[in-house]
């Protein structure tokens, strides 16, 4: 009996440990903040547009993955019927860890950049080959909200 009693206390214990750290996970949740990209690209250099984004830009999202700027991997979609408005090609999502981690981005993207393409002439040059194919180009800070 005295062995149940031990054993009941333990988990008892245990979970009243691991609460606060469920509470404060759930709440970490909404410190996120979204970045939805859109990007309208005329037809004929759609295919030009995701070869940059596949070759210099996506790798440039794993990086800041590894370094805990953002959490997931970048994520693309396109619109499978087109709207009268907004109308829009290609739209990237990202998650950055909270809104410092936005300063940090800011602050290293170039040096990662150039430490992943040594010859490719920076940040601006390459967000520059994207800017040049695309027609329109806004983007969108959004952040989830509890519901209960």
């Amino acid at each position: 009996m005295k062995d149940l009693l031990s054993l009941i206390l333990v988990i008892l214990t245990s979970i009243t440990i691991s609460l606060p750290g469920i509470c404060i996970a759930e709440t970490d949740r909404y410190k996120v903040v979204i970045e939805e990209s859109y990007y309208t690209v005329a037809f004929e250099d759609k295919d030009q547009f995701i070869k940059i984004y596949r070759g210099k830009i996506i790798p440039f999202w794993r990086e800041m993955k590894n370094r805990g700027i953002i959490q997931d991997d970048i994520r693309m979609y396109s619109q499978r019927i087109h709207p009268f408005e907004p109308h829009w090609t290609y739209k990237t999502v990202v998650r950055f860890t909270n809104y410092e981690s936005i300063d940090k981005w800011l602050e290293i993207r170039e040096d990662v950049i150039n430490s992943l393409f040594p010859k490719a002439g920076g940040y601006k040059k390459v967000r520059g080959q994207i800017s040049a194919l695309t027609i329109r180009h806004w983007d969108e800070f959004i952040r989830e909200l509890p519901l209960e």
